[in-house]
């Protein structure tokens, strides 16, 4: 229904992702109750009224909805703001925005969705996940760190894998200037393979375009569509409960759903000195900073080299980090020995030289001795 209205058309046609667009309608829509309830307009989707108002007016109104939202307690007042602000950006409208800015207080208190996920408690969700469509989705979200945008903007597909070593090089955002290389770790790239082959047993075709993670069929409908924020929502919730530990603060959880897996990743990236800090921030999907960001573009090997330092850090299964760590020792302690080898064998060598050396030196001292012997007998 919103679509018909020009004056919304122009203002969600200026955002590029299909996820900015959900969210920025969603927000949109809870401005437009509120315009409404207060009587600003007459209903819901009265945009045109919206038009009508002066810089003042304007500027009077997002007033007024900055503190009906923090009078409601909500913390994101911010990045509601954003979408009404859009609205009358888009549609050619002044107001005071400082003025309506300057307005919101700054809450001194903790936010919503700032821990990540821990260690134990995301293994737990993990290994108690019955079907492998479940365990490739965690495998997914703990080795890319990714937004779920990226998951359908645009939908990420098979042919969005290349392998490389035993991990799968993914194309994130491709075809997009905010594209990029993820790593799928060895453990993720096992998850996901097992997870397509179940699909193959159960009849599906798959083809580079399939998704990766797909919805399930059912008797009404065999097609297996793409798997989209809510629908991932939905079922990590039902995946979750009673197994990560969130603490309520104001409306959201300290660990955001999908967002812990995000944070969890950063943290073991930022962690590890041995990962290439532009490459860690890229990998987040973060630009660099100006001429470094627009001249940093790390090829798929590259971007593997910097990451393979982390698998031990993102393998979920405890395990198989162990075991890793013991391979890495072993294979440390061997350069060890073999560096050592090289250097015992090398001052072998120098010594045999510097033998060589001191014989050449008396060689030659015995022949001066003679030289001098033979002068003076011929000398007499």
């Amino acid at each position: 229904m919103c679509d018909e209205h020009k004056c919304f058309r122009k203002f969600i046609s200026s955002l590029n992702a299909e996820s900015s667009q959900e969210t920025y309608g969603y927000k949109m829509q809870k401005f437009m109750k509120f315009a409404a309830d207060q009587k600003y307009v007459k209903h819901k989707e009265d945009f045109e009224s919206l038009l009508e108002f002066d810089t003042e007016k304007i500027t009077d109104v997002l007033e007024e909805y900055v503190f009906f939202m923090q009078n409601r307690g909500d913390i994101a007042v911010g990045t509601d703001l954003a979408a009404p602000e859009l609205f009358f950006e888009m549609n050619r409208k002044i107001w005071h925005n400082k003025i309506v800015r300057k307005g919101i207080r700054r809450l001194n208190r903790k936010k919503g969705g700032e821990l990540p996920i821990e260690d134990s408690e995301l293994e737990s969700v993990y290994f108690g996940s019955n079907s492998p469509r479940k365990k490739c989705i965690i495998s997914i979200l703990s080795s890319l760190g990714i937004r779920p945008g990226a998951l359908i903007d645009p939908v990420l597909c098979f042919k969005h894998l290349i392998p490389i070593e035993d991990c799968y090089g993914v194309e994130i955002y491709d075809e997009s200037d905010d594209g990029y290389w993820g790593i799928l770790i060895p453990e993720a790239r096992k998850d996901v393979e097992a997870y397509k082959a179940s699909r193959i047993r159960n009849g599906e075709n798959i083809t580079e375009d399939s998704p990766i993670l797909a919805t399930l069929p059912s008797r009404w409908n065999a097609k297996r569509d793409h798997v989209t924020d809510e629908n991932l929502q939905e079922l990590l919730a039902r995946m979750i409960r009673g197994k990560v530990k969130r603490k309520k603060i104001g409306n959201r959880y300290d660990k955001a759903i999908v967002t812990m897996f995000r944070k969890r990743f950063n943290t073991k990236l930022k962690l590890n000195n041995n990962v290439n800090s532009n490459i860690a921030e890229l990998v987040m999907a973060h630009k660099l900073p100006g001429a470094q960001g627009a001249y940093t573009k790390p090829t798929l090997r590259e971007v593997y080299d910097a990451m393979k330092h982390a698998i031990p850090d993102l393998t979920i299964d405890s395990s198989a980090r162990k075991e890793a760590e013991l391979q890495k020792e072993r294979i440390k302690k061997k350069e060890i020995e073999a560096e050592k080898a090289k250097l015992e064998k090398q001052l072998e060598q120098n010594q045999l030289a510097q033998d060589e050396v001191f014989r050449q030196a008396r060689v030659i001292e015995n022949m001066q001795k003679e030289i001098e012997k033979m002068k003076k007998n011929n000398s007499e």
